[in-house]
């Protein structure tokens, strides 16, 4: 195997390629201790020795970035990208805790689902989940699972405004649905709470 490129990534880091791929970041002075040179042979048996290497910081980032909040798969995978690691390392450090169901996107929508139902409509959740890089097919069984009643949502929503929406003037009720719609709600559910005529 040969190195094909250092690359400075910043102060005291160079990104190592070999074989004209990115395999690592290591420090100036581990570049400086392992003797590494562009276009100059480095041993397998060292190459196995820092892959090891990082797949163990790797998996320990993960395990760190969990220990206080649950993330979905695509966050801890960003996280992981940005501290350079490559695609294979942060592979098997993503199996790593998921094998130990530190990592479940259906649990965390579901989770998710639960604390902000209560305030968000269910296409705002939608939308923050996808974000979150949450599959479709989680997503769906998560609302499924989760989501009360979109219709019991915007009773609360209506409620916490005024008592009674016969109470209000005509342009009373169309800034209301106009809010409404901005948090998400589709029309036709507007409609039929607001008491609008079509």
């Amino acid at each position: 195997m040969i190195i094909t490129d250092l690359e400075e990534c910043n102060k005291n880091k160079v990104k190592v390629y070999i074989d004209e791929r990115y395999c690592f970041i290591l420090y100036d002075r581990e570049i400086r201790k392992y003797g590494l040179e562009k276009e100059k042979e480095i041993p397998d048996a060292l190459v196995d020795e820092l892959t090891n290497s990082f797949v163990k910081k790797a998996k320990k980032k993960a395990m760190d970035l969990l220990k206080n909040m649950d993330r979905t798969e695509t966050e801890i995978k960003r996280k992981l990208e940005y501290s350079g690691y490559t695609e294979e390392i942060i592979e098997e450090a993503i199996e790593y805790v998921k094998s130990y169901h530190y990592i479940d996107d259906l649990r965390y929508a579901c989770n998710y689902i639960h604390l902000k139902k209560q305030i968000k409509s269910r296409r705002q959740i939608l939308g923050e989940l996808k974000q979150k890089g949450i599959s479709d097919t989680d997503i769906e069984e998560a609302l499924f699972a989760e989501y009360d009643n979109e219709e019991e949502a915007i009773q609360r929503e209506i409620s916490k405004k005024v008592r009674d929406v016969e109470d209000l003037s005509r342009d009373e009720k169309q800034k209301l649905a106009a809010k409404l719609y901005r948090k998400g709600y589709g029309m036709d559910l507007i409609r039929r709470y607001m008491k609008l005529d079509s």
